[in-house]
């Protein structure tokens, strides 16, 4: 598989970002993990919001090599596989974020309180690793992509 096989079976497109929609996101991660932070609220909103920045992160990545999604059921999902193509990110991470989406859904939709603190924990440390890998990516790969 690559990206352009996703574009073949429609999940993605080709579309080129600017700097400015790079900037963007960065600006959602930052403003998603700053939420995170805050330890007055329930550990599942900090969660969700952890989620966010991954989710976001991945996005960066994918719209930074010329690709972005289709509003097709599952995107979400295919956006955070792209990160084997676009950043090169180790079957691992991939497996771990896929299994944070399946428990943000959980708190989100089926149980309050369903989120324990390592789990938080874990997800806060694989955000800032992946945020860590993204912007050396964007820096290494696409620096016409970052606003001096």
């Amino acid at each position: 598989m690559s990206l352009d096989s996703y574009v073949e079976n429609a999940w993605l497109k080709k579309e080129a970002a600017s700097p400015q929609e790079i900037t963007d996101q960065l600006g959602i991660v930052a403003r998603c993990m700053k939420d995170a932070s805050v330890e007055g609220i329930s550990d599942d909103l900090r969660f969700y919001t952890t989620f966010n920045a991954l989710l976001a992160l991945a996005n960066t990545a994918l719209r930074a090599s010329g690709y972005r999604t289709t509003n097709q059921q599952g995107h979400h999902m295919r956006t955070i596989e792209t990160l084997e193509y676009t950043i090169h990110a180790d079957s691992k991470t991939i497996r771990k974020i896929l299994a944070f989406s399946k428990k943000r859904n959980i708190a989100s939709y089926d149980a309050a309180g369903s989120i324990s603190n390592e789990e938080l924990k874990q997800i806060l440390v694989t955000a800032e690793s992946l945020q860590d890998a993204v912007q050396t990516w964007l820096t290494a790969t696409h620096p016409e992509l970052l606003t001096p």
